[in-house]
């Protein structure tokens, strides 16, 4: 398996209201060089996060020697499936300290899914072939996604208060942040994050 040998720094760059009408944030994550990034994973927290739990049971697919998608995000105790629909056998670990766990050489059938109960950034790959590499963000709060391809995400419909905006994506350790905004009466909270990192080859799953 293998992972970026380095954590690059975080640039954060806002361009922000104060306050949001209609509980919405809209967050936009850059690259190295501006460009927007696709595939980043953003979430918020805050006061309320952990009141709101709802996780739920999440796939990463093994196709053509790749975990599809490389990059999921989800909430603490999601339960994540790793069928094997190649022709040949693999075997998925990880030794990252919010979840370690290793899935033996299996083929043609799906292993009974993996709970992820810690939040924190967890690299996954295949003992048998090194090219592999996934990775699965936990988090403890509802408020979650993965940007769209022009590197944004909108949270809607959130209840008034003071949020912690994030942002995550490989070549950093943990997520970065936080950005301080509040939602209440007024237009649309933006920020805007600039991370020092490169987007993977293979973003388009």
């Amino acid at each position: 398996m293998h992972l970026p040998s380095g954590f690059s720094a975080l640039c954060v760059a806002l361009s922000m209201a104060v306050r949001a009408s209609a509980g919405e944030i809209a967050l936009s994550v850059e690259d190295a060089r501006g460009r927007p990034l696709p595939e980043a994973v953003v979430y918020l927290m805050s006061d309320k996060s952990s009141a709101v739990h709802a996780p739920t049971s999440v796939i990463i697919d093994q196709r053509h020697k790749q975990f599809i998608p490389e990059i999921t995000v989800v909430q603490t105790g999601t339960a994540v499936s790793f069928p094997n629909n190649d022709s040949i056998r693999h075997s998925v670990y990880s030794f990252s300290r919010p979840k370690q766990f290793q899935i033996k050489l299996y083929g043609g059938r799906t292993p009974p899914p993996v709970v992820f109960d810690k939040a924190g950034v967890v690299a996954i790959g295949c003992n048998i072939h090194d090219e592999m590499a996934a990775w699965v963000v936990v988090v403890d709060t509802p408020y979650f996604a993965k940007t769209d391809p022009s590197g944004a995400h909108v949270f809607t419909d959130l209840a008034p208060g003071a949020y912690q905006a994030f942002a995550w994506y490989p070549e950093m350790e943990t997520a970065r942040g936080p950005v301080k905004l509040v939602v209440g009466e007024g237009p649309t909270v933006t920020a805007r994050v600039h991370l020092n990192v490169t987007p993977l080859v293979n973003e388009s799953h």
